[in-house]
């Protein structure tokens, strides 16, 4: 019986998952110059040349930027990324 149970609540969080709008799966991090809180979509590790978009939580505002490079650290991956406006921001997201 308990295994009857476990069954239906894995299967229910996985349903859950698949059902969830894009914009609540983001991927957090923080700006490595501000410490602002961001979280960048779409949801996994980016490549050179796409574009993402970074919503900041401190000023709540989202912008479209192009990553120009990614590294992969032990528990972090940072995201250097160019606005629409030229700034480049350092953006250390959670290891992936």
């Amino acid at each position: 019986m308990k295994y009857l149970l476990m069954g239906a609540a894995l299967a229910g969080s996985l349903s859950f998952s698949l059902c969830v709008p894009p914009e609540i799966r983001a991927w957090d991090g923080f700006d490595a110059a501000s410490t602002d809180l961001v979280e960048v979509n779409p949801d996994r590790v980016p490549s050179p040349g796409e574009t993402v978009d970074v919503r900041n939580y401190d000023t709540d505002t989202t912008e479209t930027c192009l990553v120009e490079s990614v590294s992969r650290n032990a528990r972090t991956v940072e995201l250097v990324v160019r606005t629409t406006a030229g700034a480049t921001r350092t953006l250390v997201m959670e290891g992936r």
